[in-house]
């Protein structure tokens, strides 16, 4: 045996195991490089009469080598030696290169593309895209196979996106997916596997560019593929949650209810397939069993979804339904995977808007309860961490207007501050985490008095206004919010420019909110308190006649839904009693009384608004000439402990003025007495010096006004008490005679500060 034809037979054994049994290794170790030189110089040194066969191995390691690992160098080799014996001897070729048209070619390219690393180097994949768009060019309109290799031309043009990130790549690939899906030939692998292709190239275009019309596109082809797939298809569960959250990023984009509409009704096919009953159809699906180990998250992630497009439906459209069968949803969802945030945050927020329409307080405690759970599993820095926090201090917000708890309200502030801080600006969750530590602080300076909240409720509201264009969903709910936090400072400091402000900013939320918003009648509440306080400082009749109106509105659209009915109820009663004030109507003095009591029927015991519907049902009575039942009302207000501190207190002043003007000394010592007790309760050392000082200028009369009560009502030495005991609360709030904590303090050691806290509260509880 010569040695040409060792060399020969060496190398035909290393292609035949390529080929055979897909060995690569022994192409390329160094005795097979070796050998290869070796049979080249031997072709060089006898050129004239270089034997076929060696000619055919030489082509057929260079071609193999090149399947093996794509390397141009070996593809121009292997092309140009077939070309030498084409013609002579087609048989020995592979079909590639007999036809010089190149129509083999893309099967070539497919073999490289499915073999191809993810490190591989960039000009392999390059080549396997040339041969698949030069062989293309080679195949007949009609070739059964032509989808197959379109459809394998996209693909590679997404993945060279992926390793290059050239953006056109993806208009090809997009551009051939479509072509293969028009062939209609499919070669057997069924036309699911290329709209799957395009869906892929689509969905990765818009993830780069964010087009209306790659999203319609989206839309189209996914819900073609749950259409078309087999009832008992696994891939059909998976189509219905790619469509369906397709539709609600369009609707979320573009507004289209009939979007948002079809995203419920495809999840819901899912799991009802033909049942009536919603509940019965959530247990059958939970009871499935599922294909794979992780499929039982999907699952529960796909329940989820619909529970979260179910209540934003609710939001937008007030059907009671749809929040019943979100809360369904949710639940089961929670159930196949207990410790998932997303479910348990989801489940917290439903419940917590079924208390609000029906007034449950196990909706809410539960609701509270889920939140907490929901972060244990989330730490700083996690994408959920945020959320979680924001629906958290949502939820104790709302507990805390139902019982009263301040602990509630501060944690609400802290976690929402913090929320705040854990969601990134371009988050569209942030300007709701926004409105709701607005509300928090604006609902504990009301308790407290404090001023510092109420600046910082006005510059958080500002700061989350600000990017919203007109037509933005939440420009209405930060415009409202932030116009009651101006008022609120308008309230504590006169600033006239703050309730200017306030006016304009409501009536614009007014203006432009949903028609179909069920929380609606709070942007008219909001605007009728705004308009009635702007009444007071301007004396301008229009202004009070559009907070009746205003106020009127928002009744008739609360119904029954609390709380909101009760603040709608209160303002009422507020602005027709001020009407009354300007107009001596007796009509709205009635009325104002009527709205009174249903506001106060309507609280829920423990509910901190209580205390100010009563006094306000006291100042009513007292017009009416009842004074007796306005005093008896007073005195129900002063002793509703979870009321703010500011309301018992007018309400004692109240009753103590009122019974010392009809010469009734042992109730108005009492009365006065009690307003001056209550005092260390709203002027506390949890506020700081400035906000102090605008309380206590209102009440530094009342030790004076008890006093003399008691000269008339019993002997000198009570009144002399009584006496001192208002200055000591009022210069010892004033003075801070007790170790103050200072502004100072607080920045320094903010340990030892919160320490002090704590035992000067201890200290400040009556015995």
């Amino acid at each position: 045996m010569t040695d040409s034809q060792r060399l020969v037979e060496t190398l035909r054994r290393r292609i035949r195991a390529y080929l055979d049994d897909g060995d690569r290794l022994g192409l390329f170790e160094p005795r097979a490089s070796a050998d290869l030189a070796e049979l080249h110089e031997f072709c060089i040194s006898h050129a004239e009469s270089v034997p076929v066969e060696v000619v055919e191995t030489l082509a057929w390691l260079h071609w193999t080598r090149w399947q093996a690992m794509p390397e141009p160098r070996d593809l121009d080799i292997a092309r140009a030696l077939f070309t030498e014996i084409r013609d002579t001897f087609p048989e020995l070729i592979p079909p590639e290169f007999r036809n010089p048209d190149r129509a083999r070619w893309p099967y070539a390219g497919a073999r490289v593309l499915d073999d191809l690393a993810p490190d591989a180097d960039p000009a392999h994949l390059d080549t396997a895209i040339e041969m698949l768009e030069q062989g293309l060019a080679a195949v007949a309109p009609d070739d059964p196979h032509r989808g197959v290799h379109l459809k394998n031309l996209a693909s590679g043009y997404v993945m060279r996106f992926d390793r290059a990130g050239a953006p056109g790549d993806l208009d090809l690939a997009v551009q051939a997916a479509v072509a293969a899906l028009r062939t209609g030939s499919f070669a057997g692998s069924g036309a699911d596997t290329f709209r799957e292709t395009l869906e892929h190239a689509i969905t990765r275009r818009y993830d780069l560019h964010h087009r209306a019309e790659d999203l319609d596109k989206i839309i189209d082809v996914s819900r073609a593929r749950w259409q078309t797939a087999a009832s008992g298809d696994p891939g059909r569960f998976r189509h219905a949650g790619t469509l369906a959250e397709a539709l609600y990023s369009r609707y979320d984009e573009a507004g289209r209810r009939s979007d948002l509409d079809e995203a419920i009704a495809v999840r819901r096919a899912e799991i009802t397939r033909e049942r009536a009953d919603f509940d019965e159809a959530l247990a059958a699906f939970r009871a499935e069993p599922v294909p794979g180990p992780g499929d039982h998250l999907d699952r529960a992630a796909f329940l989820s979804r619909l529970g979260t497009s179910l209540t934003y439906r609710y939001t937008v459209g007030g059907v009671d339904t749809d929040l019943a069968d979100a809360i369904a949803a949710h639940r089961v969802s929670v159930e196949m995977a207990p410790d998932r945030p997303a479910g348990l945050r989801g489940l917290a927020i439903t419940l917590r808007m079924r208390f609000l329409t029906a007034g449950d307080p196990a909706d809410l405690e539960e609701s509270v309860r889920l939140a907490r759970a929901a972060g244990t599993a989330l730490r700083p820095g996690d994408r959920e961490y945020g959320a979680q926090l924001t629906v958290l201090s949502q939820s104790l917000r709302h507990r805390f207007e139902h019982t009263g708890r301040i602990a509630d309200l501060d944690e609400a502030v802290a976690t929402g501050r913090s929320a705040l801080e854990n969601l990134p600006d371009d988050e569209p969750e942030r300007v709701l985490c926004a409105v709701n530590l607005l509300s928090a602080l604006r609902s504990r300076a009301i308790q407290r008095g404090e001023l510092t909240d109420l600046n910082e409720a006005v510059e958080i509201g500002r700061a989350a206004l600000a990017p919203l264009p007109d037509g933005h969903p939440h420009r209405p709910l930060c415009l409202s919010n932030l116009a009651l936090a101006l008022l609120d400072r308008f309230d504590a400091v006169a600033d006239r420019d703050d309730i200017d402000e306030a006016v304009r900013n409501g009536r614009a939320a007014a203006e432009t909110v949903n028609p179909a918003d069920p929380d609606r009648q709070a942007y008219f509440f909001g605007l009728a308190r705004i308009l009635r306080i702007r009444y007071q400082d301007t004396e301008q009749p229009a202004d009070l006649d559009d907070a009746v109106e205003a106020a009127r509105t928002a009744v008739a659209l609360a119904g029954a839904d609390l709380p909101t009915r009760l603040y709608a109820l209160g303002e009422l009663s507020l602005t027709l009693h001020e009407r009354w004030r300007a107009t001596d109507g007796e009509a709205d003095l009635e009325e104002a009384a009527g709205f009174a009591r249903l506001a106060i029927d309507a609280c829920p015991p423990g509910n901190p608004n209580r205390a100010g519907y009563l006094y306000l049902l006291g100042r009513v009575l007292q017009a009416q000439e009842k004074v007796d039942s306005a005093v008896d009302v007073w005195r129900d207000a002063v002793e509703t402990a979870s009321g703010p501190p500011r309301n018992r207190i007018a309400a004692a002043r109240a009753w103590g003025a009122a019974a010392a003007g009809r010469e009734q000394w042992p109730s108005a010592r009492a009365g006065y007495a009690a307003a001056v007790e209550l005092i260390p309760l709203q002027a506390g050392r949890g506020i700081n010096r400035a906000s102090q000082e605008l309380l206590l200028a209102d009440w530094s009369g009342l030790g004076a006004d008890a006093a003399a009560c008691a000269v008339h009502a019993g002997p000198p030495g009570e009144a002399a008490q009584l006496l001192e005991m208002g200055r000591n609360v009022l210069w010892g709030q004033l003075l801070e005679t007790r170790t103050a904590l200072t502004d100072s303090l607080r920045k320094r050691a903010p340990d030892l500060a919160e320490r002090l806290d704590t035992v000067r509260a201890a200290l400040d509880r009556p015995l």
